[in-house]
């Protein structure tokens, strides 16, 4: 179970940091 739990950190980690761009190019999404 931990195995999976650091893979789908290590995922979600990926992504956001792929969605960094995007996310500042949209602005005060938050």
């Amino acid at each position: 179970m931990l195995c999976v739990f650091f893979f789908c950190v290590f995922v979600y980690t990926r992504t956001c940091r792929n969605n960094a761009s995007i996310l500042n190019y949209g602005g005060g999404f938050r």
